[in-house]
């Protein structure tokens, strides 16, 4: 699967590296560097991992996993680039519109016989939407760019 934008060179320039920097780092060509970001080719695992490493982009590893693996795709949500305030709010706004809502006694309503209605196959797709967008959030947090006092 080939990336649709390019989420290996948004990350090392985030991290501000050249090419020629961040190939010397990953231990590659920076023709190859300049391939995957390029998407004339998909890096192997071991060089995205590295490249999370180096870049220090958790968002990085997410994307690469969606991209690289079709089950992943359908797992994984996809995640926007956010700063930490901005997950933080988008996270509290979904967990909020989510329990005011009631969406969590609306799921235990319709799972409580084990079996999703004709009836309830609507209420039940807008309960697992939101818990997408939860769940995205969630992922918008852990891969936030936060400033790091090491």
């Amino acid at each position: 699967m080939q990336p649709s934008c390019n989420i290996y060179q948004r990350a090392r320039n985030a991290k501000g590296l050249t090419q020629e920097r961040a190939a010397e780092f990953l231990g590659i060509s920076p023709r190859s560097l300049a391939d995957y970001e390029a998407g004339v080719r998909f890096p192997p695992d071991k060089v995205a991992t590295q490249m999370v490493d180096i870049y220090d982009s958790q968002l990085l590893a997410v994307q690469h996993l969606r991209q690289s693996a079709a089950l992943a795709y359908g797992v994984i949500p996809d995640v926007p680039d956010l700063c930490l305030s901005q997950a933080v709010l988008n996270l509290i706004d979904c967990v909020y519109t989510f329990a005011d809502n009631q969406m969590d006694r609306q799921l235990i309503e319709i799972a409580r016989d084990g079996i999703i209605s004709e009836e309830e196959r609507p209420r039940f797709d807008h309960i697992m939407e939101q818990i997408s967008n939860i769940t995205s959030a969630a992922f918008a947090l852990m891969c936030s760019h936060r400033d790091r006092r090491d």
